[in-house]
């Protein structure tokens, strides 16, 4: 796959292959943005810090989709900038291991097929991005896209405060897109968003297309 040989920083290649050997529908996308300081300079916007190679996304549904998907909110966001969760995935570090981590550090949850344990339903996909940042130049980066079910009854508690979670909400798969167009117009609240909001909208808009395609 060229894409992948091309932003093999951004996304292991064999990796990626088994990814997409495992779940076969999984999509492969990419999308090009131009952004500028502070998207990937400055305070709590450094995507690629600390050689983040990736994020992975967990798409977490209560029983199936349509029984609502999870947003959070950090407490540094502008006020409506409620978003699929995300977590980094550092150079060298399985995704897989990466979405383990992450789950159970912002939810108090793990992943497993046992009762009580996250259940990993699939990879809805891959978005890679080009990114060209004034300052910096040429960025690559990349997206892995989970779809997970939450056990039943479960309570979401952190277990790192370092990830500043201050709310969570639930919304119906079909307003995705609506969550898109509000993260596009955060930059109206705090013009240092602006980039990050169409960043992540890019996102949310990849993960409604998968959902609706079914």
């Amino acid at each position: 796959m060229p894409l992948l040989t091309r932003l093999a920083r951004a996304v292991d290649p064999l990796e990626a292959v088994d990814l997409l050997l495992r779940w076969p529908g999984a999509l492969l996308r990419q999308v090009a943005l131009r952004v500028d300081h502070p998207f990937l300079t400055g305070e709590h916007q450094l995507l690629t810090k600390d050689g983040r190679r990736a994020e992975i996304c967990y798409v977490m549904q209560r029983s199936n989709p349509a029984g609502g998907l999870l947003l959070h909110i950090k407490r540094f966001y502008p006020p409506t900038g409620y978003r699929l969760p995300t977590g980094g995935v550092q150079i060298g570090e399985p995704v897989l291991d990466a979405l383990q981590r992450e789950l159970y550090e912002e939810t108090g949850l793990w992943l497993g097929a046992a009762p009580g344990e996250v259940h990993l339903q699939r990879l809805l996909g891959i978005l890679t991005y080009d990114l060209f940042h004034r300052h910096m130049g040429p960025v690559e980066f990349a997206t892995y896209f989970f779809l997970v079910q939450m056990p039943p009854g479960a309570i979401l508690q952190p277990t790192d405060p370092d990830e500043q979670i201050a709310g969570w909400e639930w919304c119906d798969p079909g307003e995705l897109a609506g969550v898109a167009t509000v993260l596009d117009g955060v930059g109206a609240q705090s013009a240092a968003w602006a980039d990050w909001g169409h960043f992540r909208a890019a996102g949310h808009r990849f993960v409604a297309q998968v959902l609706a395609d079914g």
